[in-house]
């Protein structure tokens, strides 16, 4: 992708730019850690980061390898509407999951997403549940992210350095992440995060402010368009989605939005690190709405520029991925001279490594935590640190085998993302509804990706639906994802009928939950059986309509979210009344989201 880009000047930015993240990570004890050598202490910087800290640090992390070349490729086939892309996909879910899970998360003291299954199930099955789901966690969620990442650093480093033997780019790479991991734990991971968010975000700007100087400003860039594409440039320049559009029409969208969204905070992974490790609850309900804005941000200047790619090859509009996924290297190559390439190609590693450090650290956090403590139980924390430290490394091993067998980093996201979307409303169920028991997991979480593959293998099968997947990869893509939606509706369907038919899990088990967790939803029998026992123990109701004032909460935030998104993108072609107007209601909105937010957070911890 970037071949004959490379320069001494630019390979020294870079070069610069790991030294610099390898000085920061070891600062960051200094900055978060406190001086005690705790497990906390090395794996939740203390519980003492700040809200906006753990928000960026969460978005950076989700800038994985592949989103440079992915949603460039999309932009240049979609134009504006590339928005509803990343809109759909994290705008209402991570709203969802701030408004309605943060602080509940925060108030159980945990320290990894797998230990709530022992507080919810509860007994040998509870612990056996929570020794699975860290080992899949890793294996499977895990592993697999963090080999595409280092695949990805060498995509990056190859054509910079002239190397073309992944062993020696990993060998640049991977000493000066282990390292500061290894000395200041989630602390250099946190610090590192903001310095390398700050860093896209520069440096896509930059390149932004180069496609708008070439074409004369936004009015020209538009022009550019229109001229190149003329059938097509309504399309394009249109901040909403178009209905019929082969790859990113409303129904596709809706598709996204519901595969996205459904179940969203009621597991957590590398974000319940950020939650647990904040200093209050309010600070984890702030999580997501600085992930969301700071994610939507990086991905807008991302794609943005693409418009100038397209303009300049028009021929990308409609093309396959495989073409498609070139237009980030064209964009370098047409708009970055000397020194402002290797900005972009630090900007790019700092996406990668970003998402490697965050799940290396989690990764040997819980492998502690949820399986070896299961066995070892009177282990110490400076054992559990060194055994995390040893257990970091087998993690690094195992992906460095996943780099070498990998040639295709959309082909990692595809395995991984199709194995578990049909479960997830499992993920609500069991924080909302008390009946709930370990068959329902079992039935979800087993039973899901079944569901899913038999769905792929019968499918096609349809005369319809097999018409459709070959009209075009992109239209296969988008049956892809009616493929999750139908596999999401009968896992659903399945998990209540086997939680219908089965026992709840024991009352003392669910009563224990209850009083860590204050859940929300169906929990009437819980709180009543609590209140017959130990009638002082719950000091009043919990305020009514807490899931649907949660809702209506992360409703806002999304509006204004994406009315900022919109009115971005509409002043960047030069469509200025439209922009103001777009711009200014976002920020009104803002303003009473703010408000909102403040009166939800207030009941959510008074209940």
């Amino acid at each position: 992708m970037l071949s004959n880009l490379s320069h001494p000047v630019d390979a020294a930015i870079v070069a610069i730019y790991l030294f610099a993240s390898f000085g920061v990570g070891l600062l960051a004890t200094r900055v978060l850690r406190s001086k005690r050598k705790s497990e906390e202490d090395y794996y939740l910087a203390g519980r003492k980061v700040p809200g906006w800290v753990n928000g960026i640090s969460y978005a950076v992390t989700l800038m994985n390898s592949d989103v440079a070349p992915a949603y460039c490729g999309m932009a240049v086939v979609v134009g504006l509407p590339v928005a509803w892309f990343y809109l759909s996909r994290f705008g209402p879910g991570l709203m969802l999951a701030a408004m309605l899970f943060a602080v509940r998360w925060r108030q159980l003291g945990i320290r990894t997403g797998p230990e709530f299954f022992s507080l919810r199930f509860g007994g040998r099955l509870g612990r056996t549940v929570r020794v699975y789901s860290s080992l899949m966690s890793v294996g499977i969620g895990m592993i697999p992210w963090i080999g595409a990442g280092m695949l990805g650093v060498h995509m990056i480093f190859g054509p910079v350095f002239g190397i073309d033997d992944k062993a020696v780019t990993l060998a640049i790479v991977l000493p000066i992440l282990v390292i500061y991991i290894w000395i200041s734990g989630f602390a250099g991971v946190l610090v590192t995060d903001v310095l390398q968010a700050a860093i896209i975000v520069a440096a896509n700007l930059i390149v932004l402010i180069l496609v708008l100087w070439q074409f004369g400003g936004p009015t020209g860039l538009a022009t550019a368009v229109q001229t190149a594409l003329p059938d097509r440039s309504a399309d394009i320049l249109s901040v909403m989605p178009v209905p019929g559009h082969a790859v990113m029409g409303p129904w596709v969208v809706l598709a996204w939005m519901i595969v996205a969204t459904i179940g969203m905070g009621g597991n957590v992974a590398t974000e319940g690190q950020r939650i647990f490790s904040c200093r209050t609850t309010r600070d984890a309900a702030k999580v997501g709405v600085w992930g969301e804005a700071a994610l939507f941000l990086m991905l807008l200047l991302l794609t943005l520029p693409a418009l100038g790619v397209l303009a300049n090859h028009p021929d990308l509009y409609g093309a396959d991925p495989e073409i498609r996924e070139t237009a980030y290297g064209l964009m370098l190559h047409d708009y970055l001279p000397v020194g402002l390439l290797g900005i972009a190609l630090a900007a790019l590693l700092a996406s990668v490594m970003s998402t490697i450090d965050s799940h290396l650290n989690y990764g040997s956090q819980t492998l502690v935590n949820d399986v070896v403590r299961q066995f070892m139980p009177a282990m110490s924390d400076r054992q559990g640190i060194w055994t995390g430290r040893l257990l970091m490394l087998v993690i690094l091993a195992c992906a460095v085998v996943v780099t070498y067998a990998s040639d295709s980093l959309v082909g990692i996201a595809i395995v991984v993302s199709g194995m578990f979307g049909s479960t997830l409303t499992f993920s609500w169920g069991q924080w909302w509804w008390w009946r709930v028991n370990i068959w329902s997991w079992f039935a979800a979480m087993v039973g899901g990706p079944m569901v899913y593959f038999a769905l792929g293998w019968l499918l096609p099968h349809w005369p319809w639906w097999q018409q459709q997947i070959e009209i075009s990869a992109a239209a296969e893509q988008g049956m892809a994802m009616m493929q999750a939606v139908i596999a999401m509706t009968a896992t659903s369907t399945i998990w209540v009928i086997v939680t219908l038919l089965t026992p709840p899990e024991e009352m003392a088990v669910l009563k224990q939950f209850y009083r860590k967790a204050q859940p929300m939803g169906l929990w009437n029998p819980v709180r009543r059986a609590i209140e017959r026992e130990m009638p002082n123990q719950i000091q009043s109701e919990q305020p009514r309509g807490l899931i649907l004032g949660g809702m209506a909460t992360a409703l806002l935030g999304t509006l204004w979210v994406t009315l900022g998104v919109l009115g971005i993108s509409a002043l960047v072609v030069g469509r200025y009344g439209e922009a103001v107007g777009q711009i200014i209601a976002a920020a009104l909105l803002a303003l009473l989201f703010q408000r909102m937010f403040r009166w939800h957070l207030a009941r959510l911890e008074k209940g």
